[in-house]
């Protein structure tokens, strides 16, 4: 009797995914080798297919290039849209995650003057990446009479700060600084971007698109319909996030009265802060000292933004309680570990050198995790599934994404950050309120521009692998682990604590000129 075997099916979707996929790639290489721009968009095509499954094919940059060659033939022949969609498909590979996110170094920390080189020197860059020339700027609503004093309330006699919030989709950690405001007697409305009509909303070529207007014609995007009763309403509008939302304000015909901006690091890493039109941005916040500088260094044009402040995150948690007195000395914590950018490679490391004299040391990987099923890996998550293979049974948590992290961390001794760069790094501001003693490694991405000593004292953050191995091992051989976590903890509540948090954000997105005074760890005013 022969036996027949069923395809479930989930198994003929993914075969038939598969096939399709194949079909797809063989049809893409066969264009890739055609003339004209039918071969070019082929070429394109298969090097993006192969940069988002994690490669860095050593012909991006030619590929780029010939991108650029293309935008500046199409520029020149006055097709001033196939110009910009060619100049994207430059920015797309150049700023592709797979050359900034992987374990290699990324070209935009080691050489930012000759990785933005051929684009500054195209001509479509020429025209896009300066102030526009013929720009008479926005109109903007005259100042309100009765507007307030940062933290003056209605009951007080003054009007409150009327405080308008756009954003597009991740409102994660604006939502905190609103509700902070909000209680400080702050007016607060907010506008989602994708809510706009279709037409209107800031799609990044429709940005790039408007940019280019800007520069050849000096006309501005309309400003659409819906914000226009808002922009009247508010004192001041905050824009979160300094991506193509931001860049999309900054092109608009009627503004605010008053325009800031929050940016924190993943900006940094797109092309949109050398294409806003920052003379038009009136305050621009930034969350970590270090991305202000490097974006400083990637564009003068962010110097001629009316004011440059520093401010800091909320605690996601809050402060919370008392550190407990008991806890594992020999647990190890990471939050966040699975994108490349974590480097949790540099943990399993450390995790590995410390048992080597005390097996006692253990690691929780606390966040989303690998696939369940291994053939779905990416070549670097298969890397880190082998390299956690190689414990023991019971070394190495993985605890997926969780609710009670405070209650996991308030159980570890240390609270790690091996990334390779980092804004501030928020889950180690949680870790050490929750009382663990913190081992930051120096980014290796962020140390041209100050590293995670701009944020930490130095006496925390570790140079290598080496200094990681002795710190652990020093102090808990010296018994003070609990010393340590107090001052920790005692720097974090300096710090970090919502009062201070918010009056910082109140000054300066106040309708007053926001006055001196002390600043968050390492930031300055312009």
């Amino acid at each position: 009797m022969s036996a027949h075997r069923t395809t479930s099916p989930a198994s003929a979707r993914s075969g038939f995914a598969t096939l399709r996929r194949r079909a797809l790639g063989a049809g893409i290489r066969a264009a890739s080798l055609l003339p004209g721009g039918v071969g070019a968009r082929a070429r394109y095509l298969r090097l993006t297919r192969r940069m988002d499954r994690g490669e860095v094919p050593a012909a991006w940059r030619g590929e780029m290039l010939a991108e650029l060659r293309r935008a500046d033939a199409l520029l020149a022949r006055g097709d001033d849209d196939g110009a910009v969609e060619w100049f994207d498909k430059a920015l797309r590979v150049a700023y592709h995650a797979s050359l900034h996110y992987g374990l290699e170094d990324s070209p935009l920390i080691t050489d930012p003057d000759g990785f933005l080189a051929p684009v500054r020197a195209s001509a479509v860059g020429r025209l896009l990446l300066a102030p526009p020339a013929r720009d008479e700027g926005p109109s903007r609503p005259a100042p309100r009479a009765r507007a307030a004093s940062a933290g003056a309330s209605a009951a007080e006699g003054s009007a409150p700060v009327r405080l308008l919030v756009i954003a597009q989709r991740n409102w994660t950690f604006v939502n905190p600084v609103i509700d902070a405001l909000e209680a400080y007697g702050f007016e607060v409305r907010r506008v989602e971007v994708d809510d706009l009509p279709p037409a209107e909303r800031p799609t990044r070529e429709r940005v790039l698109r408007a940019r280019m207007e800007l520069a050849r014609t000096g006309r501005r995007l309309p400003t659409p319909a819906a914000l226009a009763e808002p922009f009247d309403w508010a004192d001041v509008v905050l824009v979160e996030w300094g991506h193509h939302v931001l860049t999309w304000v900054s092109l608009l015909a009627d503004m605010p009265r008053l325009t800031a901006a929050r940016i924190h690091r993943f900006e940094a890493y797109t092309p949109f802060p050398l294409l806003t039109v920052f003379d038009v941005v009136d305050r621009v916040l930034f969350v970590s000292p270090h991305v202000r500088a490097l974006i400083q260094h990637l564009t003068p044009n962010l110097e001629r933004a009316g004011e440059i402040i520093g401010v800091d995150n909320f605690l996601a948690y809050g402060l919370g309680p008392e550190p407990r007195a008991h806890r594992d000395p020999h647990l190890l914590a990471q939050v966040g570990w699975l994108r490349p950018v974590k480097d949790v490679l540099f943990t399993l490391d450390l995790l590995e050198r410390v048992r080597a004299k005390d097996p006692r040391h253990r690691l929780q990987l606390i966040g989303p995790g690998l696939p369940e099923d291994p053939a779905q890996d990416t070549a670097f998550q298969a890397r880190v599934r082998r390299r956690i293979a190689q414990f023991p049974a019971g070394a190495v948590q993985v605890l997926g994404a969780r609710s009670d992290v405070p209650d996991l961390l308030a159980m570890a001794g240390w609270i790690v950050s091996s990334s390779l760069h980092e804004g501030v790094h928020e889950a180690v501001m949680e870790g050490i309120a929750a009382g663990c003693v913190p081992l930051i490694r120096n980014w290796p991405d962020a140390r041209p521009y100050g590293g995670a000593g701009v944020i930490y004292p130095d006496r925390w953050v570790v140079e290598d692998l080496d200094e990681a191995v002795e710190r652990v091992l020093r102090i808990e051989r010296e018994g003070a682990l609990t010393e340590v976590s107090a001052e920790a903890r005692a720097w974090v509540v300096e710090r970090r604590t919502a009062s201070t948090v918010t009056a910082r954000y109140a000054e300066a997105l106040s309708p007053q000129q926001p006055t001196a005074g002390e600043e968050p760890t390492g930031s300055t005013r312009r």
